[in-house]
């Protein structure tokens, strides 16, 4: 019986240890302690407890695919346990923040349908809002909003709900560029794509150039000049493809961008809450 109880209060402590480490963000540290535990307590109570922590503190060390393999590894092998509750949860989360947000909806679904009272539900209910954002899908991601708030008029994460709210009307009224528009103009006309996305100066200098070259060519052709006809033409050929490429290639630079910076702050609203 003393051997019993002194073997787990070596338990509890080697965990106690690790959770301490974690708390002051050393987070390797964290994970060799809960390593430690794990060699010493391989079928120990709180070994579901480890691996979570694990998962955390890897995920907190920007490893971002270790920590989903450990707490996945928690879900799959300790179905019963609430840590098991828990690892499903993070790894909903952090496909959210780091990985696919499909993905991530998929995941946060199946705890909703596994664990429809479970302690992290709120937050499903809130990541759900945010998943949809992140895949762009803004009217989705308007009804989690709505089933949130119906749910929980008065729930923790109302300030959150507000703010992504916003955030998204923003995002719907914030011009849009149309690639058919770009490519469209700068067929009849050479540096129409850049006056669109507002450089001006490149396209006077473009407009100009291709004026510029269809004039030598018309003026060989007059002169009965084959060789300025021919090297005229060379150079309008390559500048009139450099027009088309760059009606694409600015377009899909700027509407890139413009989701990568919707995406950013989309994601620094969340609350991490561990």
């Amino acid at each position: 019986m003393l051997a019993w109880t002194y073997l787990s209060a070596g338990e509890n402590e080697l965990m106690e240890l690790a959770d301490e480490y974690y708390a002051d963000g050393d987070y390797f540290t964290a994970i060799s302690e809960a390593m430690r535990y794990q060699w010493f307590y391989p079928t120990g109570r709180l070994y579901p407890r480890s691996l979570v922590l694990i998962g955390k503190s890897y995920y907190r060390g920007n490893n971002y695919q270790a920590a989903l393999n450990v707490l996945f590894s928690c879900y799959h092998d300790f179905p019963r346990s609430v840590e098991s509750e828990e690892a499903l949860y993070l790894v909903g989360f952090i496909k959210l923040m780091k990985g696919s947000p499909p993905d991530a909806i998929k995941t946060l679904d199946i705890y909703r349908m596994t664990y429809r009272s479970g302690i992290f539900i709120e937050e499903v209910y809130r990541d759900a809002c945010y998943g949809s954002a992140l895949a762009f899908d803004i009217p989705g991601s308007m009804k989690e909003i709505k089933k949130y708030r119906e749910r929980y008029p008065q729930g923790k994460y109302c300030a959150d709900m507000d703010k992504l709210e916003s955030m998204l009307a923003d995002e719907t009224t914030r011009p849009r560029h149309h690639l058919w528009l770009s490519v469209l103009g700068s067929v009849f006309i050479p540096g129409y794509a850049h006056f669109y996305m507002g450089k001006y100066a490149i396209g006077i200098i473009t407009l100009f150039t291709n004026a510029f070259f269809s004039f030598m060519i018309y003026n060989g052709y007059r002169m009965n000049n084959v060789f300025q006809m021919i090297f005229f033409s060379v150079a309008e050929a390559i500048v009139y493809q450099y027009n088309i490429f760059s009606s694409i290639r600015l377009v899909d630079e700027y509407n890139i961008k413009r989701n990568e910076d919707f995406f950013k702050r989309v994601r620094l609203g969340i609350t991490v809450a561990f």
